[in-house]
């Protein structure tokens, strides 16, 4: 819960011509655990995709290995989010517990949740056999979306935002950290965020100020949630430093859980392409 907390922690557009950027972060977090973001963003005629990749590797009393992967891609057009979809996969000790692939699609009344989840193999080959080369960990972040309508994914209605839950410029947790906070108004507000797989409130607002300017123009940003799944005394707190030319250098994370925190940097490593202009 910790892991996936400082990710949302961690955790608007009508370009018309292409433009693309890949990017690597890396960094470390408390227990000696081990970062490595990767983003992929492209927009092209009023459609943005936002591909973001993390794993965290850490180790348990020195010996004991624990892994954790996470992807989110948002698709946003006209900018509205129109599509969510999620694979989070967690080992312990070099053996697989759980994968989860879920995609969330706007419908008329709300942004429907669709899913597929096991805990081991045989489980996954049994409820998902049309999706079941997926399972393996070395598949992580290789395409899966277009094989999803195959996969025999469970509608989860339990797992819907309404509509009216929605204002403008929702956004999703990693989207958020890693592409939309360059340009976002840091005027105080609370930006909305949709936290998918929530079964309860799964959508939070985040305000967002100026910390500071330096001599440079790197602004300064930061983030402050709440969530009832979080520590109820001290909010969990991500700050982001973007470049005047709209590059994200640094993102650091104070994540506070109720039994627990993880304090967390990463910073960019290489990027390639355009930061595409909202």
């Amino acid at each position: 819960m910790l892991a996936r907390a400082a990710l949302c922690v961690m955790a608007l557009l009508t370009p018309s011509a292409w433009s693309a950027e890949t990017c690597r972060y890396a960094g470390t977090a408390s227990h000696g655990a081990r970062i490595v973001v990767d983003t992929v963003s492209a927009a092209r005629d009023g459609e943005t995709t936002v591909n973001v990749m993390a794993r965290i590797d850490a180790t348990s009393f020195g010996i004991i290995s624990l892994g954790y992967l996470h992807q989110e891609i948002s698709l946003w057009r006209g900018g509205e989010l129109r599509q969510a979809a999620v694979n989070h996969r967690y080992s312990f000790a070099g053996s697989i517990r759980r994968q989860q692939w879920d995609v969330f699609t706007r419908g008329p009344d709300s942004m429907m949740a669709y899913r597929a989840q096991a805990k081991n193999l045989a489980d996954f080959r049994s409820k998902h056999p049309r999706f079941v080369r997926q399972w393996e960990t070395a598949s992580f972040g290789q395409p899966w979306l277009g094989e999803y309508d195959q996969a025999g994914a469970e509608r989860r209605a339990d797992l819907d935002l309404p509509r009216a839950a929605m204002p403008p410029g929702t956004g999703t947790p990693l989207a958020m950290a890693f592409h939309w906070v360059r340009w976002v108004n840091p005027d105080g507000r609370g930006v909305p965020v949709f936290l998918p797989g929530f079964k309860k409130n799964a959508r939070i607002d985040v305000p967002v100020s100026l910390a500071d300017v330096d001599a440079h123009g790197t602004r300064h940003v930061r983030l402050v949630a709440r969530h009832p799944q979080l520590s109820q005394t001290q909010p969990s707190v991500g700050d982001a430093w973007v470049s005047a030319g709209h590059r994200l250098l640094r993102v650091r994370f104070d994540a506070h859980g109720q039994h627990g925190g993880v304090l967390g940097v990463v910073d960019l490593e290489r990027c390639a392409g355009d930061p595409s202009t909202p």
